[in-house]
């Protein structure tokens, strides 16, 4: 048994394994950066790091949150750091045995890559895709996320 996080985000349900989440918190005096991708929302410190927060629903389907003090954000591991996703909420924890796991095609699909889905599930009400936090931005989406992340905080 391998426990997911669920949430919603662009009312699409996503599941991501907890062993990828850090923890849950709220878009606090973050900063916007003027000349980045629509979904990044901007920067936040969270316990003394200064991290990227990524609106998922911007980022997927290209609907922007638009209740940010509703929002929940996700903090994940990427690549060698972390970040935080922006979601509408976050909605359980659940289980799921390594059979309900259906693996992803790793392959393109009509020249997209759906690399950052590991799996999807089937449950009585839907199929949720599983995110890998890891592949969620392809090369030069990913280098300008790396850019942000490498900001330090500047002690006054």
């Amino acid at each position: 048994m391998a426990q997911h996080l669920l949430f919603k985000a662009g009312g699409q349900t996503f599941g991501l394994p907890i062993s990828e989440t850090d923890k849950i918190v709220a878009l606090e005096n973050h900063t916007a950066i003027p000349g980045v991708s629509s979904y990044i929302v901007g920067l936040q410190e969270v316990e003394g790091d200064v991290l990227a927060i990524i609106d998922l629903a911007d980022r997927f389907y290209n609907l922007p949150e638009s209740d940010y003090e509703e929002a929940d954000i996700i903090l994940v591991n990427w690549k060698e750091t972390r970040i935080g996703l922006l979601v509408n909420e976050v909605t359980v924890v659940e289980n799921y045995a390594t059979e309900q796991l259906a693996e992803a095609v790793e392959e393109k699909v009509d020249g997209l890559s759906l690399s950052y889905i590991s799996a999807f599930v089937q449950t009585e009400e839907e199929i949720i895709p599983i995110l890998d936090s890891h592949y969620l931005f392809a090369e030069e989406k990913g280098e300008e996320l790396r850019k942000l992340v490498e900001i330090q905080t500047i002690k006054a």
